[in-house]
């Protein structure tokens, strides 16, 4: 029996502040006491959500032992009511999969790990259709680039209605590697900076003829961030007025065509290895997003405004100036991928300030004592007098 109030208790639940009304199981498979189940949660509106629940998952690893074929190719397994496929993309030590350990630590999706050897992510809130994040490794692997893990294997899902989920995705574990996040806390290299942003624009490079869907135009969220305001969310900004922000618009670029993108760029998304080069990880792009949105094709100024602003973050937690952290990273980016910095410095200032009202919406709503970092980004585009 699955217990629904265990599930919204789990922090990949994305259903927060609503209130479900049922939960049924979809479909289940099971191996040797482990199961994954499809489970669907409604809500009294109407509306359903999909999820992938494990049980007895420090079992897991055993589960995908049993799972994976020997070679490169799919396996299958029929079930009630569709069909557990685990697809071999390249190949790997198959007996590491019995060593897969939670990783405790649970963010929208939940994580596997056999250490120095294997990492697998599983997709709790399941879309039907195409993964971002697989097909985005899958291609970056057939162009040759190296600033990802390898993509080793894939775990799917198709009802008998024909539509087709990704549980889950198992990677080479890159070893002795270090989050950007932390080792720019720690030492806010300009050298490092500098290399990220090179590494930044060879992703972009690698990406640029990806296929994707047409992303709609979308406006930030000024009027959500006025209503947060004149709600009185964050008693220390009352003496600063942003509501009347002024957003400038992107005009037609010059230095940029839509393309695939990472989507949600900033220094968690980053592995530092040993030498001082780095790896781009979480491809899937922002989850509470539809599948469609999170495979549009952007301008790569939204992930460069990310870390612009994730810089911004790491300035705020650690005390240390980002002023020429920040630089070195447009500078990196500007040298590899062969455009003016000055033009770059221009066409970033609308993305920036997008970046920056979706974050203040963000802290207005759950943390307070984080408005100030967005706000003091923002205040510069602010007109009171107006």
């Amino acid at each position: 029996m699955i217990d629904l109030q265990d599930i919204t208790k789990k922090r990949w639940y994305m259903g927060k502040g609503r209130t479900p009304s049922r939960i049924e199981q979809i479909d289940e498979l099971s191996i040797n006491g482990t199961a994954i189940s499809i489970v669907s949660i409604q809500f009294p509106e109407g509306d359903t959500d999909l999820y992938l629940v494990i049980k007895n998952e420090k079992d897991f690893g055993p589960l995908l032992y049993r799972s994976f074929g020997k070679n490169v190719g799919s396996k299958s397994f029929r079930s009630r009511n569709g069909i557990f496929s685990f697809v071999t993309h390249n190949d790997f030590l198959r007996n590491d999969l019995e060593s897969l350990k939670p990783i405790s630590a649970e963010q929208s999706n939940s994580s596997f790990v056999a250490p120095e050897k294997l990492f697998f992510k599983v997709f709790r809130r399941l879309q039907a259709g195409a993964h971002p994040e697989e097909e985005t490794l899958r291609y970056l692997s057939g162009q040759g680039y190296q600033g990802t893990p390898s993509l080793l294997g894939s775990c799917h899902y198709t009802s008998n209605d024909g539509n087709t989920y990704v549980l889950g995705i198992l990677e080479s574990l890159i070893p002795n590697t270090e989050n950007a996040w932390d080792v720019f806390n720690r030492e806010p290299s300009a050298e490092l900076a500098f290399e990220l942003g090179c590494e930044t624009a060879r992703m972009h490079k690698a990406l640029r003829e990806m296929d994707g869907c047409t992303s709609p135009s979308e406006e930030p969220p000024v009027e959500k961030l006025k209503k947060l305001l004149a709600e009185g969310r964050c008693p220390a900004a009352a003496g600063h007025d942003i509501s009347n922000i002024q957003v400038p618009h992107p005009s037609q670029s010059a230095i940029f065509k839509p393309q695939r993108i990472h989507g949600d760029f900033h220094l968690g998304q980053v592995l530092a290895t040993p030498d001082r080069h780095f790896k781009i990880i979480d491809f899937e792009g922002e989850p509470t997003r539809s599948l469609e949105f999170r495979r549009g094709l952007r301008s790569p100024a939204v992930d460069i405004a990310g870390m612009i602003r994730s810089f911004a973050y790491a300035e705020a937690v650690s005390k240390k100036s980002m002023d020429k952290i920040r630089l070195a990273f447009i500078e990196g980016y500007a040298k590899t991928a062969n455009i003016s910095e000055n033009a770059l410095q221009q066409e970033l200032k609308p993305y920036i300030v997008a970046k920056a009202i979706y974050e203040a919406c963000y802290e207005l709503e759950f943390r307070p004592d984080w408005f100030w970092i967005p706000e003091k980004a923002l205040e510069e585009f602010a007109n009171p007098g107006e």
